[in-house]
């Protein structure tokens, strides 16, 4: 028998969610800020970030 090379390519989807605290007279008015720049999204590496990784297809080659 033979040793042969195989591919195996995954894809995935990824969603990062963090949840923070803003300062604003509601809701709305929270998520405009943060749309609108005013309010800085914390930093990529900010611990606080939650990631899910969902496996979408997975081929062999």
């Amino acid at each position: 028998m033979n040793r042969q090379t195989v591919t195996i390519i995954q894809t995935f989807s990824t969603v990062r969610e963090i949840t923070i605290d803003v300062e604003a007279d509601d809701h709305e008015s929270a998520v405009e800020a943060l749309q609108n720049g005013d309010i800085d999204v914390p930093a990529f590496d900010d611990p606080r970030w939650v990631t899910r990784w969902t496996l979408q297809s997975e081929e062999y080659e």
